[in-house]
């Protein structure tokens, strides 16, 4: 990737952050790292109702294997139900803009997220997200792309967790299929 494609993305992940920022009522920050990536992502809540809320998300990440992903997430979160205390469910679009080793990648990947805290253990969590966009929503050099990631939490402060988790995201391009990354990864998230 060019030098000035790189401030692009960067650049987009300020703009979104603060334009987000400035429509929220809460926040969070979240950065992990393992050994061949980094990632950093901002979410806030843009709404919310009796029925839920609306959290918007702009995350970067960047691995050693000169992959850059810039991502724009909208999700409608809420509990799952009186019958299923501590669990969250959430469900909504992702747009990708990507720039790998086999091509460059804009697709609109659909999916969600779930998270459980448990009951007994109230500063412990489990999370799982994924997302699929098909070759009818991916453009550029990308015929489809997918992102699967695993995380297990623990509350540090009651705004603070740290976390480790799994991460998997691959596409498939006109010139073959490319992990984008696949990780072991240790972060933490903040909340403001």
């Amino acid at each position: 990737m060019r030098s000035s494609s790189l401030a692009i993305l960067v650049s987009g992940v300020l703009f979104g952050a603060a334009t987000i920022s400035g429509t929220s009522s809460a926040a969070s920050l979240d950065l992990n790292l393992s050994n061949e990536s980094a990632q950093i992502r901002f979410a806030a809540v843009t709404g919310g109702t009796t029925v839920g809320r609306t959290e918007a998300s702009i995350g970067f990440l960047y691995t050693e294997d000169d992959v850059y992903i810039l991502d724009l997430g909208l999700l409608v979160v809420d509990v799952a139900g009186s019958k299923s205390p501590g669990l969250e469910i959430g469900v909504g679009p992702k747009l990708y803009f990507g720039d790998a080793n086999k091509g460059e990648a804009i697709a609109i990947g659909l999916g969600g997220r779930l998270r459980y805290k448990f009951q007994a253990l109230q500063r412990l969590n489990l999370g799982l997200e994924g997302y699929y966009a098909p070759d009818i929503v991916a453009f550029a050099d990308a015929d489809n792309m997918y992102e699967v990631e695993f995380r297990t939490g623990y509350e540090i402060l009651p705004t603070a967790d740290i976390y480790v988790g799994y991460r998997r995201i691959r596409a498939e391009f006109d010139k073959g299929d490319e992990t984008l990354d696949e990780s072991i990864m240790f972060g933490f998230k903040m909340s403001f």
